[in-house]
């Protein structure tokens, strides 16, 4: 009888076992990984794309180490910065890769840093308009915000009253990508890399309007504005006594374009010159190819008479009748009526 107890105890004793292994302790360890908790050893790894900056301590303390989610790229602990790497997979191996999780030891606190920045977004429908929104990531204060970092921001600024050549106010929208190449300085060293970003972003905007004219921008936006994406990708680089935004904030512009601008601002003034501008173009422009047509016509008129001229020119009367037919149809005023003189005009022998 013992024996058949003793048998049933063991037996569910390793089925408790066997789960406790097979559910049980990943289930604890998913639990965990989803507290922030000096007690809590594990983290639950970052959505594709994004990181955590995690810190030891206390949640206000120094930097300890970056866990990542970036395909394509991996952290460089020595050095500090993503580095590409074109080997690396989403697929995670062993028990904790598989299960989402990374081990961080214990005493660790997410950091959670505010950025404030804007987007060019689609209106909700049934708008078909774009616009600048406003974006706040790593409020702690707001529920639906987390403490993830994007390896690569969307973003976009508005840049008001750019002088043109010939001091036209022109506002602009320029999108841009930035990569965090290295996050530790952009949020331990540096500081408010975001606003820096786009305070450069408009330097450069403003700098590239101020050696165009109007027409000049017109066709520029129409091809693409690949002068203005190249200069504000070489925003990146330090170039002489001026430091890059890689060196100074291990931010990096990786793609531009230019969405549109603005010539008139709403300003009446502008508009009434802008249109004024335009008309005085056309209608230059019209006398031009008028001016062109009326030269064609008396060029052919020109070459006929000459033709006239020398045909006639055969004859020995040719000269004085083609003389006298030339100023019949001019009809000379300066004598009064349509009086024709009489013109010695003796062909030369």
């Amino acid at each position: 009888m013992w024996i058949v107890l003793w048998s049933a105890a063991l037996t569910v004793l390793v089925g408790v076992l066997f789960w406790l292994l097979r559910f049980g302790i990943p289930w604890l360890i998913v639990t965990l990984s989803k507290l922030d908790v000096w007690w809590s050893p594990f983290r639950a790894l970052p959505p594709a794309g994004e990181m955590y900056i995690l810190v030891s301590g206390d949640p206000d303390g120094p930097f300890d180490q970056i866990i990542e989610s970036v395909i394509g790229y991996r952290y460089d602990r020595d050095s500090q910065i993503f580095v590409p790497d074109p080997t690396k997979r989403p697929e995670r191996t062993g028990i904790l890769g598989q299960l989402g999780v990374a081990k961080v030891g214990f005493f660790k606190y997410f950091l959670w840093r505010e950025l404030r920045y804007s987007k060019w977004e689609k209106k909700p429908d049934p708008s078909t308009d774009w616009s600048l929104v406003s974006k706040v990531r790593g409020d702690k204060k707001r529920p639906e915000n987390s403490p993830s970092i994007f390896f690569r921001y969307n973003m976009a600024t508005k840049i008001e009253g750019a002088e043109t050549i010939g001091n036209f106010p022109v506002d602009g929208i320029v999108v841009f990508t930035a990569e965090l190449e290295n996050p530790i300085k952009a949020f331990f060293y540096a500081g408010g890399w975001e606003s820096q970003t786009t305070a450069a972003v408009q330097g450069a905007f403003r700098e590239y309007v101020s050696r165009k004219d109007i027409q000049g921008l017109r066709e520029d936006e129409a091809s693409g504005a690949n002068q203005l994406i190249a200069k504000l990708k070489g925003l990146s680089e330090t170039s002489g006594e001026s430091k890059g935004l890689r060196e100074s904030f291990g931010v990096k512009i990786i793609d531009a374009r230019f969405v549109t601008f603005d010539l008139t601002s709403g300003d009446k003034k502008m508009t009434d010159a802008t249109r004024a501008l335009e008309i005085a173009k056309l209608t230059a422009l019209a006398q031009k190819e008028e001016g062109k047509g009326e030269g064609d016509k008396r060029k052919a008129r020109a070459e006929g008479i000459r033709e006239e001229l020398a045909a006639w020119g055969s004859s020995p009367v040719g000269a004085q009748i083609a003389m006298a037919e030339a100023i019949k149809v001019a009809q000379p005023n300066v004598i009064g009526g349509n009086i024709v003189t009489s013109v010695d005009a003796e062909r030369k022998k």
